[in-house]
């Protein structure tokens, strides 16, 4: 399969565009907010609710049997843009060297009083 990347002209954590060729399949992960594997909020600094999204995006694609390296785009919610630059940090930490398209909108309000939420498209290469 042949994938490629072409990276943001910004120098920011996400790239302009994925394209890619060949056969496999895709994962679509709903928003996942910042809550731990007990349902509260890990909410004591907005990078870290931030982390937490990821890292239940993270468990999702392990449960498809995928990994973050297969993440093609993700859509981020927050509720305010002045949290932009954490949100940024957290995304490249969840991306090194492999960046997802990427799009960020801010929102009114967001479920369970979260501050972000971020949904996931990955593809994963047949085997074979």
């Amino acid at each position: 399969m042949d994938r490629q990347r072409v990276p943001s002209p910004w120098g920011t954590t996400f790239c302009d565009s994925i394209s890619f060729s060949g056969p496999g399949r895709w994962i679509y992960v709903s928003g996942q907010i910042g809550a731990d594997e007990d349902g509260q909020m890990v909410n004591e600094t907005f990078a870290a609710e931030a982390e937490q999204c990821f890292a239940r995006i993270a468990l999702s694609l392990e449960k498809a049997g995928a990994q973050m390296s297969d993440v093609v785009k993700i859509t981020g919610y927050v509720t305010s843009t002045d949290h932009y630059p954490d949100y940024d940090i957290a995304r490249g930490n969840a991306f090194p060297g492999n960046p997802p398209s990427s799009a960020t909108v801010q929102v009114a309000g967001l479920v369970a009083d979260a501050r972000v939420e971020v949904e996931a498209v990955a593809f994963v290469v047949a085997q074979g």
